[in-house]
């Protein structure tokens, strides 16, 4: 269903883990506000990811659209640049294939928006035990919106020794008073799976840097040039709630860490090799 006056772009990163993308999907089906589109940004899946997304396109009440390019490594800035440039929505919502978003969460982000700020929320990391009893027909169900619906199974697991992890981030708190109370309108940095911003803003620092290639520091390469730019970090914990499947952990890609070292010596806004590539 085409919607040309979304609020909101949703780019959606993948690769190669369907099952995954399926249930990230379906919690997008259930979102509260249905005015955004989704555009997915696929580091070189096969062609099971590409069913998944088809039959999303055909049942899914926003657009998708899919940017695919060939797998040559981990390529993620270059391929979240290409969803980005076909972008329509005022606002930027990042999510990744993993991580499956709670029902409020489009609507926690745009409410969320206001000028000079990009919005950071958190996520809670699901054991590799709570991950094999989810499916897309049970986040469609509400597995993750409430107590009736199945959180209670998830607040029990996270009481295991090795259970999911924190228990505190599962649930939304609105209540200004009690957020600040718990410092929960305070966040320290950006996470790439969760946070938003204007399109206008990533226009301004020219998107993300391709010249990060290999796991790890694209997100916070993107935080450091929009706090160049003026912008300030603004809190969505406990309201943009979002769940990360459970995977074996990903080493980072050294390099990566040096091209971060000459953007905070340069106080760097656009990226060398971004949006204008």
């Amino acid at each position: 269903m085409t919607r040309p006056n979304s609020k909101a772009s949703i780019i959606l990163a993948t690769y190669e883990w369907p099952e995954a993308l399926a249930m990230v999907l379906s919690g997008l089906v259930t979102q509260t506000e249905k005015c955004f589109e989704v555009l997915i940004a696929d580091d070189g899946s096969g062609a099971t990811t590409r069913q998944v997304i088809d039959l999303y396109r055909r049942r899914a009440p926003f657009e998708i659209q899919h940017f695919w390019q060939e797998n040559k490594g981990f390529r993620k800035s270059r391929i979240l640049n290409e969803a980005i440039r076909a972008a329509a929505g005022d606002t930027l919502i990042f999510l990744d294939g993993d991580c499956v978003p709670h029902n409020q969460f489009v609507e926690q982000h745009l409410r969320l928006q206001g000028q000079g700020s990009y919005v950071c929320g958190r996520r809670v990391d699901l054991s590799k035990e709570y991950t094999a009893t989810l499916s897309s027909a049970r986040v469609e169900g509400g597995v993750f919106h409430s107590l009736a619906s199945g959180l209670m199974d998830l607040w029990l697991d996270c009481l295991r020794k090795s259970g999911s992890k924190p228990l505190h981030r599962a649930y939304l708190v609105k209540n200004p008073w009690l957020r600040s109370l718990s410092k929960l309108d305070q966040v320290v940095d950006l996470k790439g799976c969760n946070f938003s911003c204007s399109r206008s803003d990533m226009l301004a620092i020219n998107g993300f840097d391709e010249s990060f290639e290999g796991y790890g520091r694209e997100d916070t390469d993107v935080e450091l040039r929009l706090q160049n730019l003026g912008l300030k970090i603004k809190s969505a914990k406990n309201l943009a709630l979002q769940f990360h499947l459970w995977h074996a952990p990903r080493a980072f890609t050294p390099a990566n860490d040096t091209l971060l070292h000459q953007v905070k010596s340069e106080k760097r806004i656009k990226a060398l090799r971004g949006l204008s590539a």
